[in-house]
This record gives C-alpha cells, sequence and structure tokens, in this order.
C-alpha cells in the first residue's frame, strides 16, 4: 500500500503545505523513537502534559520530513523541503489513517476488552494461534486512542490474524476505536473497577465497551457475568450476532466449563462445544487466570483451531511479564529483558528503547521469530536494516532461522543455533560496557542468557515502576500553573530507588532541575550521560573542583561555602558559573538567617565568579494543617530575603520553597519553581492528585517446612504456637532493609493472596513466616511492600516515615527497572 504526502492529507482530512510526493511508510508519534527517518510521518500529538509540535525542528533536523500537526507553525519557511498536513485534532487524524489502513486488508481481527485481563488474554491468543497461522498483535498494552491506531497500522496481508486489545478510560471513546480496529471477532475479559470513576455505572462502562463489537460477526464472554450477558442480550444489535458464551453454571451456554484440579500447581479442564467434549490441563490454579484459560479456549474452538494446537497450547501458557525490564549487568552493563512477545513489530519498540539508554554500546541478543507469516529472507533483512539504521553496534543471532541468514548482517555479526550454544561459548567477560537487550521468543529460553549476565542473583529485588514515576510527576504538574518549573529530588540514590535511571525518567518528562544531597551522587548522573542542571544540596569544602569539573552546581548555605566556592571560580577563571542560594526561614537547617542578609548582600556585590540562577528556602511543616501560620511567616521571611538579594545582584532568579505536600497544600507559594521529592515515588495521600506506589520490595520463599506444636522458631526461641504450622523461610533480613522489628508478629508479608504474620526475631539475612492454610511453596513471591503492603503501613509498624525505609534498602539488593 503506498501512501505520498498528498494522499495522507486526503485520508486525514488535512490541509497540505508543502511537497505532495513525499513517501509515508511508518508512523512516529513519540520523539524517543526516532531511530531512523526514511519514510515515517510524525503525528505531533498534544496531551495534558505534553505537546509534540515543539519537537518538530529537532525531529526535522534527524531528517522527518512529513509532519501531521494539529495547529499551524509560524515558522514553516525554516523546514523548506517538508510536508506538513494540518488537521483539526492529531490524534483524531492518527486513528483516520490506521482506518484506511484497516479497510484494505483482508486479515481476520480480533478484539479484545474488559477490564482486566485483557492484554493477557491477547497474549495467549496470539501464543496459540500462532502455533498454526500467522498473527499480528498489538504490543504490550497498546490499548488506548493513541496504542491502537499504532497497533493496527502494522496490519498486513500475510497475517491470518490480528489480535488487538481495546481500552477505554471515558464515554464515546469506543466508538473511534470500533471504526479502527473493525474486528470480526470480539472477546471481553470482565467488567471491574477500573476508570469506574468516569462512568455513571459499571452498566453504563459495559454498554460502551460493547460497543466495540457493533460490526463483528461473533462475540465471545462469559455467560455467569450477568452484567455482561444482560448488555448483550438486551441490545439488538449484539444479540442477534454469534454469541459464543461459556459458563461455569450453565450448561445452556455455547461452553460449558468444568475445572478439577490435576495435582502441582495445574488445573484440569473440561470444555463441551458443539456437542463434543474436550480435556484440556494448564499450569495455573488461581481464579483469574482460569477465566483467562477458557476464555482463550473458546475462542480457538470457535474458530475451528484443530483440538491439539489448543492442547498443547494451554498446557504450555506461561505467566505474561507484561513490561520491559532494566537491570544491572555484569561489568558496568546494563540488560533490557523484554520476553513479552517476540514478533517484528514489537522488535522495533524495543530497539527505540534500547537507542535512549545512553553512555554504553548498543547490543542486541535477537532470537528467531516464531510465525511470522513471512519468509526468513524476507524478515530477516528488515530486521538487519532496522538494526543498522538504529545503529546497534553488536549484534548476536539465535535460532535456526537466523543463522541461516547471516550473510544479511554485517562481519562482526555472531550467530548461534540454540541458546543452549551460544551459553557454551560465552563468558560474563565478554560483556563489559553495554546496554544488552534480550529479545527472544519464550521457546529460546532467554532467561537462561539474563542469569548469566545479570550483576545479581539475589531473589529480594526493589522493583522500580517507571511509569509510575511518570504518572506522579504529571500528577504534581497538574497543580502547577503553566511557567512554573520543577526540580526533581533524586538525593539518596533517588530515596532508594535508583538515581540514574529514575533521572532519565524525568528528563524526558521535562524537569528543569535535578537535586542530589552531595557532590558523589551528582557525579552518578553524569556518569550516566544525564544533562540536566543539577543543583548539590551541601557540597563538602574538598569537592569544590570536582563540582567544576562535572558541571555541578552547588548551594551556598554560609558565608564560609561562599568563599570557599569563590575562590575556586577565581582559581579556574570562571565567570557567572550557577549557583543556589539556600536561606534559613525558619527550619534551622543549612541557610543565611534573616539578620545575615544585609552582609551577604555586600558579599554578592563583590564577587564576580559566580551568578545565582535561585534562590531558596524550605518548609518545615508543609504537611500539617495546625502548623500553616508557621508555614506562612517562613514564606513570608523568604519573599523579604529574596528581595534584598535581587537588590544586591540586579538581576532575577527562579524562587523556590515547596516540596511534595507544599505543592499540594500551598499552593499561592509556588513562585518560580517547586521542588517534588517522595511525592514522585507515590509516597502520600492528598485529595487532590492521585499517587501511585513507585516501589515494590519483595523476595521469594527459599523453602517450607511443617513445625510441630511446642517447637520454637528462630533465634531466642521466640515464637512457639499450641499447633502444627507451615512456616516458609524467606532470603530477606535486616541486612536488607527489613526492619528487625517487624518480626515477631508486627509485621507481615503478602504471600499467595494473603497477608502473613512474619514470626520470630528477623535474622541478619532471612525471616520467617506463617503462611499455614496458604499453600505457599518453594519460590513463591512474597511481597515487603508495594501494591499490597503499603509502604505507610510498614514505617508505622517501624516507629518511622516512609523516607527511612525506603533509604534503607541497600545496594545488594537489586533494582529493577520496568515500564508497563
Amino acid at each position: 500500500m503506498e501512501i505520498y504526502s498528498s494522499d495522507l492529507a486526503g485520508i486525514v482530512n488535512g490541509r497540505l503545505t508543502g511537497p505532495s510526493y513525499l513517501p509515508v511508510t511508518d508512523i512516529v508519534t513519540d520523539s524517543r523513537q526516532l531511530i531512523f527517518s526514511e519514510g515515517l510521518v510524525f503525528f505531533a500529538i498534544k496531551g495534558k502534559n505534553h505537546d509534540g509540535h515543539q519537537f518538530i525542528p529537532s525531529l526535522y533536523s534527524k531528517g522527518i520530513r512529513v509532519f501531521v500537526t494539529g495547529r499551524k507553525l509560524p515558522d514553516y519557511p525554516a523546514f523548506p523541503d517538508a510536508a506538513f498536513i494540518e488537521t483539526a485534532d492529531t490524534t483524531e487524524a492518527l486513528q483516520l489513517l490506521a482506518a484506511y489502513k484497516r479497510s484494505g486488508v483482508n486479515t481476520k481481527v480480533i478484539a479484545v476488552t474488559g477490564s482486566a485481563g485483557k492484554t493477557i488474554v491477547k497474549e495467549w491468543l496470539a501464543e496459540i494461534i500462532g502455533k498454526k497461522e500467522s498473527v499480528v498483535r498489538s504490543p504490550k498494552s497498546y490499548n488506548s486512542q493513541i496504542g491502537v491506531p499504532l497497533s493496527v497500522w502494522k496490519l498486513d496481508d500475510r497475517f491470518c490474524y490480528g489480535i488487538f486489545e481495546a481500552g477505554i478510560s471515558f464515554p464515546g471513546e469506543m466508538d473511534k476505536l470500533e471504526k479502527v480496529i473493525r474486528p470480526d471477532i470480539g472477546v471481553i475479559t470482565n467488567i471491574g473497577d477500573a476508570h469506574r470513576e468516569n462512568f455513571p455505572d459499571d452498566k453504563t462502562k459495559t454498554i460502551e465497551k460493547l460497543k466495540l463489537f457493533r460490526n463483528s460477526a461473533a462475540i465471545v464472554y462469559c455467560r455467569d457475568q450477568e452484567i455482561i450477558r444482560s448488555a448483550i442480550e438486551n441490545d439488538i444489535t449484539l444479540s442477534c450476532k454469534r454469541l459464543v458464551d461459556w459458563s461455569f453454571m450453565s450448561r445452556d451456554a455455547a461452553v460449558f466449563a468444568s475445572k478439577y484440579s490435576a495435582g502441582g500447581s495445574s488445573t484440569g479442564l473440561t470444555l463441551v462445544f458443539s456437542d463434543s467434549e474436550y480435556v484440556f490441563t494448564i499450569p495455573f490454579t488461581d481464579r483469574a487466570s482460569i477465566e483467562n484459560a477458557v476464555t482463550v479456549a473458546s475462542v480457538c474452538l470457535a474458530i475451528g483451531l484443530p483440538y491439539d494446537i489448543i492442547s498443547r497450547g494451554l498446557k504450555g501458557l506461561v505467566s505474561v511479564a507484561m513490561r520491559m525490564e532494566l537491570k544491572s549487568g555484569v561489568n558496568n552493563c546494563q540488560l533490557i529483558e523484554d520476553f513479552y512477545n517476540s514478533d517484528p513489530g514489537s522488535l522495533g519498540m524495543a530497539i527505540e528503547y534500547l537507542m535512549t539508554q545512553t553512555g554504553r554500546k548498543h547490543t542486541l541478543i535477537l532470537s528467531d521469530f516464531v510465525q511470522s507469516g513471512r519468509s526468513d529472507t524476507e524478515l530477516y533483512s528488515d530486521v538487519a536494516s532496522l538494526t543498522a539504521k538504529a545503529g546497534v553496534e553488536r549484534f548476536i543471532g539465535i535460532g535456526p532461522g537466523l543463522s541461516a541468514n547471516a550473510e544479511l548482517f554485517g562481519p562482526d555479526a555472531k550467530f548461534f543455533g540454540s541458546t543452549d550454544d551460544f551459553l557454551h561459548v560465552i563468558n560474563q567477560g565478554q560483556f563489559r560496557d553495554e546496554v544488552i537487550l534480550l529479545k527472544g521468543a519464550r521457546m529460546f529460553e532467554f532467561e537462561k542468557i539474563a542469569r548469566q549476565i545479570e550483576l545479581q542473583i539475589h531473589q529480594t529485588t526493589l522493583e522500580v515502576n517507571l511509569d509510575a514515576i511518570a504518572h506522579n510527576l504529571n500528577e504534581f504538574r497538574k497543580l502547577l500553573k503553566p511557567d512554573t518549573r520543577m526540580m526533581a529530588m533524586v538525593k539518596a540514590f533517588a530515596y532508594g530507588a535508583g538515581s540514574a535511571e529514575i533521572a532519565s525518567v524525568l528528563e524526558y518528562n521535562r524537569v528543569s532541575y535535578l537535586a542530589v544531597a552531595c557532590a558523589d551522587e551528582g557525579f552518578e548522573l553524569r556518569n550516566a550521560g544525564v544533562t540536566l542542571p543539577v543543583m548539590v544540596m551541601n557540597p563538602d569544602p574538598s569537592s569544590v573542583d570536582f563540582l567544576i569539573k562535572y558541571d555541578l552546581e552547588p548551594v551556598i548555605f554560609s558565608f564560609e561555602s561562599l568563599k570557599n566556592f569563590s575562590q575556586a571560580a577565581s582559581r579556574h577563571g570562571l565567570v557567572n558559573y550557577p549557583v543556589h542560594i539556600k536561606i534559613d526561614s525558619g527550619m534551622h537547617r543549612l541557610g543565611f538567617l534573616p539578620e545575615e542578609l544585609d552582609k551577604l548582600a555586600v558579599e554578592i556585590r563583590t564577587g564576580t565568579g559566580m551568578k545565582i540562577v535561585s534562590v531558596f528556602s524550605h518548609l518545615s511543616a508543609s504537611d500539617d494543617p495546625s502548623l500553616d501560620e508557621f508555614s506562612r511567616k517562613q514564606a513570608d521571611i523568604f519573599l523579604k530575603a529574596v528581595e534584598k538579594i535581587r537588590d544586591a545582584t540586579g538581576y532575577s532568579f527562579i524562587r523556590h520553597i515547596l516540596n511534595s505536600s507544599g505543592i499540594v497544600r500551598l499552593p499561592q507559594f509556588q513562585f518560580d519553581m517547586v521542588r517534588p521529592g517522595i511525592g514522585i515515588y507515590g509516597v502520600g495521600h492528598f485529595d487532590t492528585i492521585s499517587l501511585r506506589p513507585a516501589g515494590r520490595f519483595k523476595t521469594r520463599i527459599s523453602q517450607v517446612k511443617w513445625v510441630k506444636a511446642g517447637e520454637p522458631v528462630g533465634y531466642g526461641c521466640a515464637d512457639v504456637s499450641d499447633h502444627e504450622r507451615l512456616i516458609a523461610i524467606l532470603p530477606a533480613g535486616y541486612a536488607d532493609g527489613l526492619r528487625r522489628i517487624l518480626g515477631n508478629r508486627n509485621g507481615s508479608l503478602f504471600i499467595r493472596h494473603k497477608k502473613v504474620p512474619i514470626i520470630g526475631n528477623i535474622c541478619m539475612d532471612m525471616c520467617m513466616a506463617d503462611v499455614t492454610g496458604t499453600g505457599a511453596g518453594t519460590g513463591d513471591e512474597a511481597e515487603i511492600f508495594g501494591e499490597n503492603i503499603s509502604i505507610e503501613e510498614v514505617a508505622g509498624k517501624c516507629g518511622t516515615i516512609p523516607y527511612e525505609i525506603l533509604t534503607s534498602i541497600p545496594m545488594r539488593v537489586k533494582r529493577i527497572f520496568y515500564r508497563e
């Protein structure tokens, strides 16, 4: 399907300015995703917290020549050979282009919606159907107004099936997605709490979701979900379609299901469909996985997939890791683990993410694709072209398909027939100072490679959700005036989360400054490739030369620190080196007191080597309404100090005083910049914004054992019970940040969907929990804090604050960064 800029303008109902003959072969909506520019069209999407139009100049300089905009830009003449297509709404324009692509292909399309389980059902369907037919699916959980058209754009007649998920947050959104997807088969998983606040009731939300299937030939759903069944049966358009409903309760359903224990962690399923009985086994016992598996099996039966394919597929299902993880590797390497799905479309996205990681060589370890629907030569030629254009410096291919097409790649590329072949000849020393993307189909078991080159093999980990951090930052941003800047606090290893990785997310989300406690923390950021201005809160006198070398901006908080840095600036011949002045407005930590300001003004007038870029202070009790009068007094003292310093300098500078709680509670003191800190990591509860926990501290069970009644557990024989108990031993102790005070039933862990008490005294490297009645076993995950046990709860039981809990997790605990 050949499209040129003039065609595109007609498709999206836009007005073309510039050349009409420029080819359009692919779409980009995120400036970070640009790895090559030939044939790309950039859709300048405008959202609540970003505006794609501001990236047009930089994308033009990188070679893009076709732009779809939502408004006329005043500087079109700056781009003489580019085509601009002006539209009323760029998101709608993107949807129109995807709908045009959908109308031109004959691929059978399956659409999945619901409140939970969409992504899992979509992935499992693709996994099983892909064993017989070629499949394209939406990457990750691309189910939004932008994600859906980006997914549908990948449709091609070479695929037998396209499987896409669709999610909505507000009424009216599904009408737009239906026009893009136009599914032949509709699947709805369930109706739950997600986005309930935006709909009058669950019935309304169900009806909205079912609009996706108004033109479908068939609908698959669970008859036991009364709200879904009722909505379909009461809709004239939907009720006359082929309804493939399944049920555990009603034999009148198209698929009647029953389940039984298959031993261990497996469940047996018997499905009756079209007067035939089918027996399957799935490797799960939890309710959600069982229901998702029955939905998948019902779809496969409805489309006539052979029994042996369905049976083998269901038996081999694995939990879907719905995220891309960034981990520390050996020899200063970083690992990007993306075992989520393996197809050409998701490869492009993964490489885009790889190229955003700077400061190290880029390496790709890739397995064969499975059931791509294309010839190996054509497919791997595209892969070779993609990696070359992206600038991947090191390529390792694993699998017979890649190996047979080795000549398509550069002379330095390496190829292996299997994962085991690769592991037999590779060693840790062969990887150094690299960002390594591991992208493999599940059958290639790339987890084996990850285990070989991960830095730490410690089952106790702190998971950090980078998307949650971006969400929290933007929650604070929506409380700010448009011209108020943000300085993000990343001191103390970003409150224990990992400063370099967090800084990269903050930098992309347009914070103006970063702040650290000491020069060493600033050096870590610079060493990781962070280019944002960095303020050092408490620079050591001996670190002055170090600050200058790495372009770090010191806080001047005393006459001694002023003299020290002034002399260093003079020694280096500096002029107007940026510094920040700290005012003590009542907290009485670092800073100049009000009575010192006249003397400070004199010193400022005589200094030439420095330039004050900001003056700031810190509120002592911004989270306490009973002390608001004291906070107002602090702000008044601060403003008077600002005026004296401005009179002394003769120029303006940035003013800032608010921390996370201050941003929410005292918005009148926003001034020029604010300093969100722990709130970025999801700690704190506010009425006007909704924060998401960004950290999850977890471990896994090393052993379980039955302990008889009367037998003690742990040091000091502190825990004795009058009944027999199942005890779990876990590799997390006070040396990992699990406070000793949480022992002896004061604290809990979350295991197998249940809170269980920590028993006995916590050891240095281990703890014990009573898991009687949970069915827990070796290898099961245990949450210390996160989604089910809040960090505030843990801090309260320890008699401290969340800050201390987070920053006490030592570096031996592996940090895992991921995006949803």
